[in-house]
């Protein structure tokens, strides 16, 4: 059990080793952007692949070597847990984020959350070694499969945690080529059976914005408030297999026709609450998919997101138009294989303003706004505090190898990140009661 004292503890201001804790971040998420590197200056890393399971590797290794007890759960969850408060039971701060990637994608979209949790865990156990006191616990994560990639849905090992999605049903999630994700996980050694901590105190992630709302303010640390909402639906539209050259026009029932159709419906339903609605077709399969062939069958996968939950609701409507639309005039039959709809919610606002305090302790302007893309944060909300913070990216570019962010702004998160978690972790897990020991730094726990 920890005390309140109002003398400063000296050994705590070992937590805020910037320095260290910078060459350690740096360092790892050099070795992990090795990984799946890509002749762009970007890396493929899908979940489950190879490349995957090196990332991993070099992971456990960092957080073993920090002092950390690794733990992997059923769904490829790596858990690094720092024993700070040398009880049993203590609270959890949780931190981190995912190393899988898109194909062809940047080095910085989840690796920095991964990366920097580690190297704060590690400069928090320095600081303990060194006499600092704390009465909660730092756990590094990684979650499995957030990006959707290769299995879906997307936000997968985060959402086992949380309990949205039993274990079994997202190891038998199958990949295009018909690979479940328990068999890719197992081809890796990334299949574990320890049980994975539980739920937070609190839970951070740090992340790259992926726009240019960051840039354009001149903002060095975004404060995420709130989430877009999001429905995403799989769509089968079956024709007929034909011959391209002697079948007539009139007779063919083409399952490609009906996509193309779709997509150009999709983006007018965007174009009808422009800036606030955003549609996609990220993903096409087509079926024989050969050139002299008419297609007789198209998979697509369907994004309509929306800040607003009555707008998300009334542009779904819309987008489901035009899938029975387009399938009425290429004539082919249409079925929805999956959906999935997430709500526009807020984010804990004691969180947020904690991560602001930290933000002004370092002298950086931050920026309250909206998160659009889909983060593993978004799994936990609800379930403990939670909060996510963005630093900029160079022209908002995301999901691509030009994706970039600056050495001194990925080192400003770095250290908005490691004083709140130094917070989080003198005072319980509590944002609450971190944000109050941060406005007076003088209080602090002693053991």
């Amino acid at each position: 059990m920890t005390s309140r004292s109002s003398a400063p503890d000296a050994a705590a201001a070992a937590s805020f080793d910037h320095e260290n804790a910078a060459a350690a971040f740096h360092d790892l998420f050099s070795r992990l952007s090795a990984c799946g590197a890509t002749p762009g200056g970007g890396v493929t890393r899908l979940c489950g692949t190879p490349e995957d399971g090196a990332a991993r590797a070099i992971l456990a290794d960092f957080l073993r070597e920090a002092g950390a007890t690794l733990r992997t759960d059923a769904v490829g969850n790596q858990f690094g847990l720092f024993r700070l408060a040398g009880a049993a039971d203590a609270p959890v701060v949780m931190l981190g984020s995912h190393l899988d990637s898109q194909p062809r994608a940047g080095r910085f979209d989840g690796t920095y959350g991964v990366a920097a949790a580690a190297a704060i865990g590690a400069a928090l156990m320095r600081a303990r070694r060194a006499g600092a006191a704390f009465d909660a616990d730092l756990c590094a994560v990684n979650w499995t499969n957030e990006e959707g990639a290769r299995f879906r849905p997307s936000l997968l090992g985060s959402g086992v945690y949380a309990g949205h999605h039993d274990a079994e049903t997202a190891l038998g999630c199958r990949d295009d080529a018909g690979v479940a994700l328990g068999e890719a996980l197992a081809a890796i050694r990334a299949l574990g059976s320890d049980a994975a901590p539980p739920l937070p105190a609190c839970y951070l992630e740090l992340h790259v914005e992926q726009g240019t709302i960051l840039e354009e303010a001149g903002a060095r640390i975004g404060l995420v408030t709130r989430n877009w909402g999001a429905a995403k639906i799989e769509v089968v539209f079956t024709g007929e297999q034909a011959h391209t050259g002697p079948t007539r026009m009139g007779r063919r029932r083409d399952a490609l026709y009906a996509a193309a159709l779709l997509i150009t419906a999709l983006r007018t339903v965007a174009e009808a609450w422009p800036d606030r609605v955003h549609t996609s077709v990220g993903r096409i399969l087509v079926a024989p998919n050969s050139a002299n062939v008419v297609p007789a069958e198209t998979v697509l996968s369907v994004e309509v997101r929306a800040d607003d939950d009555g707008l998300l609701s009334e542009a779904t409507a819309w987008a489901e138009r035009a899938i029975a639309a387009a399938a009425g005039e290429a004539r082919v039959g249409v079925a929805l294989r999956s959906r999935s709809r997430r709500p526009v919610r807020p984010l804990p606002a004691e969180v947020c303003d904690l991560a602001e305090a930290c933000a002004e302790a370092e002298s950086l302007h931050a920026l309250r706004m909206d998160t659009v893309a889909g983060h593993d944060a978004l799994s936990l909300l609800g379930l403990c505090p939670t909060g996510l913070i963005f630093v900029p990216s160079r022209d908002g570019i995301a999901h691509d190898e030009a994706e970039f962010t600056a050495d001194a702004d990925l080192e400003a998160g770095l250290r908005v990140a490691l004083r709140a978690a130094t917070r989080l972790c003198r005072a319980g897990g509590s944002p609450v009661r971190a944000l109050h020991d941060a406005a007076d730094p003088s209080r602090g726990a002693t053991r």
